[in-house]
């Protein structure tokens, strides 16, 4: 049961690619107050996630160890080394004078990004559902929360690269099903080794806490209009009060 709750819940999200279907019908800013809205209550939840589910349940089963911050501070820097790298060839695209080349390897270098983004998210669903469901259940909306912005972000990287529509969506999506990787090889290990959950549940709220602090916390501080900035808090702390919410239905 707890495979098959965490595929479904790791189709649901790839299915959230498809809402870069979107940008074809009418122009979204990022900068447009929805999207920011969507972002500090995704920053929210993936930390009300980590700190109140994954860590809280981990603490909970196993005790407070070093070993389970050793495992969180790996998360982190796993993620830290994964987007540097990216970042490291979107850098490289800079020398290069040549549009459809530059574009065609934008394009190339986004998708592979996305990917590995997907079979970690995989990842957390799956050592969610493994602590229990309703646990998985946070974790799912978190992971569909921070991913639609993530998925118009993509499509507009795409739609830039002169990609059509028609394949701009298939590829999204066949990039969002990788999140099912990440399950299965959870499971996986879950089986062939013991005790691999210790590691995992903290590992998982390492990953969240660094995208929640690198990529969308930032994202707050770029309003310059108080009373939108105020509303970005605000929305910040209702994604962790929703996740604290969850606490009762454990």
């Amino acid at each position: 049961m707890e495979l098959l709750n965490s595929l479904l819940a790791s189709l649901i999200v790839s299915l959230i690619s498809l809402i870069g279907v979107l940008l074809f019908f009418r122009k979204i800013s990022s900068k447009s107050l929805i999207i920011s809205l969507l972002v500090s209550f995704a920053a929210g939840t993936l930390l009300g996630d980590s700190f109140f589910h994954l860590l809280g349940e981990s603490i909970e089963e196993f005790g407070f160890s070093i070993d389970i911050m050793i495992s969180l501070f790996l998360g982190i820097i796993f993620m830290l080394i994964v987007e540097s790298t990216i970042h490291q060839h979107h850098h490289e695209l800079e020398d290069d004078h040549t549009t459809h080349k530059h574009n065609k390897k934008l394009a190339k270098i986004n998708l592979v990004g996305d990917s590995v983004h997907n079979i970690l998210d995989g990842i957390a669903i799956a050592t969610s559902f493994i602590v229990s469901p309703a646990v998985g259940v946070a974790t799912t909306i978190a992971v569909v929360l921070h991913e639609i912005p993530q998925e118009l972000a993509d499509a507009g990287i795409l739609i830039y690269s002169g990609w059509d529509k028609k394949k701009v969506l298939i590829a999204n999506l066949l990039v969002g099903l990788t999140a099912m990787i990440g399950v299965v090889i959870t499971f996986l290990l879950n089986e062939l080794v013991d005790g691999v959950s210790t590691f995992l549940i903290p590992f998982a709220a390492g990953q969240f806490i660094y995208i929640a602090l690198v990529n969308l916390v930032p994202e707050i501080h770029r309003e310059s209009n108080s009373f939108k900035y105020i509303l970005r808090i605000l929305s910040f702390i209702l994604g962790i009060a929703v996740m604290y919410l969850f606490i009762l239905f454990e």
